[in-house]
């Protein structure tokens, strides 16, 4: 695909904004940590602390399942998060636990509409061993305004999440009504400190806030209680984007309809770089944009592209020791049914070598149809261990032996060629030993995520299907082996297992994902 390539002579960090069809249409809002069991491009020095999502610190990584359309008492789509841990086996079903606004010590009130479990990252922001989880809710009616939005952080112990000592977050630097602060989280060790950072996406005033994590030595305990507090960095300064091709947008209109964001070494310097997506309904101009080289003082901006947007990820597809970057672009605008466009990443983020996908692409085993959704959500991780990324994509509106919009995802394996290399595969609840059956608007695929739950090296491919049983959902965990993944050990469950049917949970909607 010929893509116009922007350069911008700007020395700001900025943020722009991802968007599909309002809020329920943005997949695989980027949870990145910089601790790749993901054949990212290698960093310098693993951060400090717990690898992402492992909440109790006994090595296995935990799910954090976002329901932002749940129900909580009697306030409708208040939202909530579920945490299922992890173990050799898998994931725990029978370790479970649900987080709202309602749980002890979680600060705010629960409200219609607040969507808390919108976005989910996870890093060990105090070094304790133990990982932490960052919600945000995006909606949240603050004293700042309506939908002026929020984060909240909850603390990893021993036994797991709790509520105690949590802390709201608000937008730092002029917040307001419609903000939507907490709209899209990432971490990583942006500053190469070998401390976890993170950055949260606000499209209500096209920024981002970039939160440099301040060591130990800072975030130690000042508090009184048994459990000591954490000090959360000082306020950061709002990074705000003028593109390239700026004058398009209505100046009056400074808002976008979201934003994806994730994260990598694409430039091989051996820190984390992050890549931002954009796309308004009101524009008919979207894009990414990568920062790298993140300093105490400010994020220079990179390079960007103006392409179509549902998704991104960042993972070493070729084993170059640079990051490529996949764009999932679930429309029909290069390719019937959807298609997926990898930057190949160089020292200077030159975007200028690309490569597209789609389901008729050599190696992909399956036939495009319009209206399948093909990159919908993006996820790279190494699964069978080789030392190259892979990439999960979903597909949620793919027909499956006569449902439609069932859905299901794929496995595109990393190569010394990049994607797709030798034996891709394709996932559905219709796979030979996968629990359950494809139904019609099942939409397995809406999210993926890649990650090494059972804790043997190889990573694992979890897809979402939120509308398994009507508004309850259901996931798909397929472990990763030598040979890829497999069928040996899977599982496949939803809301009922999880003790939230009925409560429109949506389970699958959103994942908190490494990369």
């Amino acid at each position: 695909m010929k893509v116009r390539v922007f350069s911008r002579a700007l020395a700001v960090t900025a943020v722009t904004a991802l968007g599909a069809a309002g809020m329920a249409g943005v997949a695989g809002t980027a949870h990145a940590s910089a601790l790749p069991s993901t054949a990212q491009a290698a960093v310098k020095a693993a951060p400090a602390g717990a690898k992402p999502y492992d909440f109790n610190g006994d090595g296995y990584s935990d799910l954090a399942l976002g329901s932002p359309y749940g129900t909580v008492g009697s306030a409708t789509t208040a939202g909530f998060v579920t945490i299922v841990y992890g173990s050799a086996s898998g994931p725990n079903t029978a370790k479970k636990q649900i987080i709202s606004q309602s749980t002890a010590s979680v600060p705010g009130v629960v409200e219609n509409a607040d969507h808390f479990g919108f976005s989910v990252t996870s890093f060990d922001y105090d070094e304790d061993g133990y990982a932490d989880l960052l919600v945000g809710a995006p909606d949240e009616d603050t004293t700042d305004g309506t939908n002026a939005g929020s984060e909240t952080i909850l603390w990893g112990s021993s036994s797991g999440l709790s509520g105690t000592d949590s802390q709201a977050i608000a937008e730092p630097d002029s917040p307001g009504a419609n903000h939507r602060f907490g709209y899209a989280l990432v971490a990583a060790d942006f500053d190469g400190d070998g401390h976890t950072d993170w950055v949260d996406a606000t499209p209500g005033v096209q920024a981002f806030y970039p939160f440099r994590n301040p060591g130990p030595a800072a975030v130690a305990a000042k508090s009184t209680s048994a459990h000591p507090g954490r000090a959360l960095p000082s306020a950061p300064q709002r990074q705000t984007v003028r593109r390239a091709n700026k004058g398009v947008k209505a100046a009056a209109d400074t808002a976008y309809t979201g934003m994806v964001l994730a994260a990598g070494d694409i430039d091989g310097d051996g820190k984390p770089d992050l890549a931002v997506g954009w796309q308004d309904t009101d524009d008919p101009t979207s894009g990414f944009g990568v920062w790298h080289n993140f300093s105490d003082t400010e994020i220079p901006f990179a390079n960007e592209a103006i392409t179509n947007v549902t998704s991104l990820a960042v993972g070493d597809f070729d084993g170059d020791g640079y990051g490529d970057i996949a764009v999932g672009s679930a429309d029909e605008s290069n390719g019937v049914g959807g298609n997926v466009t990898v930057y190949k990443g160089d020292a200077t983020v030159s975007l200028g070598t690309t490569s597209t996908i789609t389901q008729d692409s050599d190696g992909v085993p399956d036939t495009a149809a319009a209206g399948d959704r093909f990159g919908y959500s993006l996820a790279a991780g190494d699964v069978n261990k080789d030392g190259k990324a892979d990439l999960a994509v979903g597909t949620p509106y793919k027909t499956v032996s006569s449902q439609s919009h069932a859905g299901e995802f794929f496995l595109l394996y990393g190569s010394a060629s990049g994607l797709p290399g030798a034996a891709s595969q394709v996932i559905s609840q219709d796979t030979t030993g996968v629990p359950g059956a494809s139904e019609a608007d099942d939409e397995l695929g809406w999210t993926v995520n890649v990650t090494d739950v059972n804790n043997d090296g190889y990573a694992d491919v979890i897809g979402g299907a939120p509308k398994e049983n009507g508004t309850d959902g259901a996931v798909v965990y397929m472990p990763g082996s030598g040979t890829g993944l497999t069928a040996t050990g899977s599982q496949g469950w939803g809301a009922g297992t999880l003790g939230i049917t009925g409560l429109d949970a949506q389970v699958g909607v959103r994942q908190g994902r490494d990369g």
